[in-house]
């Protein structure tokens, strides 16, 4: 079995944590959209996914804890995938669009 250093084991440690905060976030919002779900997309649901995903690295996590996903309404989650489309083509997602996303999410404290 090969060596692996701390710094790489930590670094795998955070996405784990990273997906699995994300993972809970969709299930909240799944559960809080109802049938509206079924009108998103595999690219939309993607989209969310990754927007989620940055906002988890860019925010607190006390903050990130406190926020009522289930509340999201679907013109939320609309918007955050427009943001995400938005910044897609860049080679990372841009600060601006995270900060906008966050600014939605934190609106659900």
């Amino acid at each position: 079995m090969p060596e692996v250093s701390k710094t790489e084991i930590g670094r795998r440690l955070f996405l784990v944590h990273k997906d699995k905060g994300v993972e809970n976030a969709i299930k909240k919002v799944r559960h809080g959209l109802g049938q509206d779900w079924n009108h998103l997309s595999e690219d939309d649901i993607s989209i969310l996914k990754r927007m989620l995903g940055e906002c988890w690295v860019y925010m607190d996590r006390s903050a990130w804890e406190k926020i009522a996903f289930s509340r999201l309404a679907y013109s939320d989650v609309m918007a955050i995938v427009r943001i995400g489309d938005s910044a897609k083509g860049k080679d990372s997602t841009d600060t601006r669009a995270i900060e906008d996303v966050t600014a939605i999410l934190t609106g659900m404290i």
